[in-house]
């Protein structure tokens, strides 16, 4: 399946981008940078990641998330991924990168900031 991106805004400077199917090589997964950058530019005080409907991700996924996360803090903005599903949370874990980047387990927590999701030394 290839990705799809769905982009909305929710209140109070919300932008959630929500992906579906593999987030890989290939040009279909840099479309997710510039929405991104877009959102903040635009005045996205939080980016929300959706990853529920993603299915797959390799490290080309994990670097885009990793530099997407960067990106929006250095403009101010703050980036949490909600909703990855164990294969992908997995990737997410071995990397160390739940350590970096705050994940959630869905949209809501997301939103409210509560149950991070973090690897223990």
């Amino acid at each position: 399946m290839n990705l799809t991106l769905e982009k909305r805004q929710l209140d109070d400077g919300v932008t959630v981008l929500e992906l579906s199917g593999r987030v890989a090589i290939g040009e279909a997964s840099r479309r997710i940078e510039p929405e991104v950058i877009a959102a903040v530019n635009a005045g996205a005080k939080m980016v929300l990641i959706d990853l529920s409907g993603v299915s797959y991700i390799d490290s080309t996924g994990v670097g885009i998330m990793a530099y997407c996360f960067g990106k929006a803090v250095r403009n101010g903005a703050d980036l949490r991924i909600a909703g990855a599903q164990d294969n992908v949370l997995n990737v997410f874990q071995v990397t160390r990168l739940v350590n970096v980047v705050p994940f959630y387990p869905d949209l809501n927590s997301a939103l409210k900031g509560e149950g991070r999701i973090l690897v223990q030394s």
